[in-house]
């Protein structure tokens, strides 16, 4: 089952593209994603829209973006909030 998942990053703009570039997908979809939107908040912290094949997929994913953020000495843990997809219009 699809599940969406709004991650509150607490992340700059900058440290997100240096995340995104240690886990290896700079300019592609992890396996397991369907979309991915970044957009930046009010706050100017990253916030991220994504729909994703599998929770497990995303999880795995996580554990990935967290080991890229403690060896950039990023600090804090994002909050995610997830949702079963009902409707996907592409």
């Amino acid at each position: 089952m699809a599940i969406c998942r709004i991650v509150e990053t607490g992340v700059t703009p900058e440290q997100y593209d240096q995340v995104r570039g240690r886990v290896g997908v700079s300019d592609s979809m992890p396996n397991g994603a369907q979309l991915h939107i970044a957009g930046r908040g009010e706050n100017g912290k990253i916030q991220i829209i994504e729909v994703w094949d599998s929770r497990d997929q995303a999880d795995e994913f996580t554990e990935k973006v967290r080991a890229a953020r403690e060896e950039l000495g990023i600090s804090g843990q994002p909050t995610i909030t997830y949702l079963e997809v009902y409707n996907l219009i592409r």
